[in-house]
């Protein structure tokens, strides 16, 4: 059994922004090495996550315009009130609140997604993308890929 990992980085447009990134996932399989296994891949920050789904430009604007419904950035966030957080404090983001970034991140659920290969291949669906989503600020980011399989 072979077990491959790659880091890659972007910068990404901030604000609920949406980056295809199938072709480089493809791309870290083939480098791999693996025929038939399961590829992850995971962002490890908490206003990111890593999905599965279309990439086109109707559905992307609706998915953002849903989000945003049920998750305002105008609203008030205890995550963002510096009279009574103490935890976990970045001086960056006193400027900038990002309670609304947790919250959706914590809806779209985990921060990867675990792909099937087959014969070198990504199993997807016909429409199916891997897509990073950005749900702060813009910021520099990075995502890993981790291939297992024979």
């Amino acid at each position: 059994m072979k077990v491959f990992q790659h880091e890659r980085r972007l910068r990404t447009a901030g604000g609920l922004s949406v980056r295809d990134i199938t072709d480089d996932v493809s791309e870290a399989v083939k480098e791999s090495g693996v025929r038939d296994g399961i590829v992850c891949v995971y962002s490890p920050h908490t206003t990111c996550c890593v999905r599965v789904n279309e990439f086109e430009d109707g559905f992307l604007e609706d998915f953002t315009a849903l989000l945003k419904t049920l998750v305002p950035r105008d609203k008030y966030y205890a995550h963002d009130d510096w009279d009574r957080r103490t935890e976990n404090i970045c001086e960056e983001d006193m400027s900038v609140g990002n309670g609304h970034s947790h919250c959706m991140s914590m809806l779209l659920g985990s921060a990867g997604e675990a792909i099937p290969i087959r014969d070198g291949e990504l199993c997807l669906g016909t429409w199916q993308r891997v897509l990073f989503l950005e749900l702060d600020r813009e910021r520099d980011r990075r995502w890993l890929v981790q291939v297992v399989g024979n």
